[in-house]
């Protein structure tokens, strides 16, 4: 297992998948903090203060669990995309292991793009109040909670999309189906069966539970094992079918 592990870091290494949404999600963070603190004081939005920090760095919070469900799924589907899961299988016949090793690397994965992304935000974010006069604190507890949960969410939502990518194994299709579900499941279904005791059991639900925890949420804590009983559930459902089916 620990050799599949350290195989499994060196495709993530030597493959720009990690280090393309790494970058995608530094720039997408960094223009958020941009407008927001551009914004603020305007048009009814509240002046830059000490406090500002924490909701400037949970802007893209939500976006980065997001990432991390794409990350988990282009990891195991891409496999399937390049064709180079016929290579790892022959090198280690144990399909189911291989999974695991899957499970393991790219949580760790989601959570090192969610600290990097998060950390460029804290910077630029410090800096830029600095630079308006505000001192903005880095121990504040909201702030160490924000962060908190956006490692769990990362971790926890790659570990969703490697059981989605194991499933569907075409990427295509697991990020089609990903979409719809999103989208016409828990967007407009739901709404429209008006079922709010349903909903927080959703997913999506779970991941607000975690990044932005309180009101008709989940505790922080039970979005974190909806979350994981989802991607345990699909990754044991999409390893049985990894195993049993042919790779073509």
């Amino acid at each position: 297992m620990t050799r599949l592990v350290r195989a499994e870091l060196a495709k993530l290494r030597t493959t720009r998948l990690a280090y393309g949404v790494a970058a995608a999600m530094a720039a997408f963070a960094i223009l958020t903090v941009v407008a927001n603190v551009t914004a603020a004081g305007d048009q009814g939005n509240p002046p830059l203060s000490a406090d500002s920090l924490v909701p400037l760095v949970g802007g893209p919070v939500t976006l980065l669990a997001g990432a991390a469900l794409l990350l988990g799924i282009l990891g195991m589907a891409g496999e399937f995309r390049h064709q180079t899961i016929t290579q790892t299988f022959l090198a280690t016949p144990n399909r189911g292991w291989v999974v695991a090793a899957k499970l393991v690397v790219l949580p760790l994965a989601g959570v090192a793009v969610t600290l990097t992304t998060l950390a460029v935000t804290t910077a630029v974010a410090v800096g830029w109040l600095t630079a308006k006069g505000v001192t903005p604190s880095l121990l504040d507890a909201n702030l160490g909670r924000v962060l908190a949960g956006a490692l769990l969410a990362a971790a926890m939502f790659a570990l969703l999309g490697v059981g989605v990518g194991a499933l569907f194994r075409n990427q295509v299709a697991a990020l089609v189906g990903t979409l719809v579900w999103v989208v016409v499941v828990e967007g407009l279904v739901v709404s429209l069966l008006n079922a709010p005791s349903l909903t927080k059991w959703l997913p999506s639900a779970a991941a607000a539970a975690i990044t932005n925890p309180g009101g008709a949420h989940l505790s922080q804590w039970g979005g974190v094992l909806v979350a994981a009983v989802y991607g345990l559930v699909l990754a044991l459902v999409g390893t049985r079918f990894v195993v049993r089916r042919d790779i073509t």
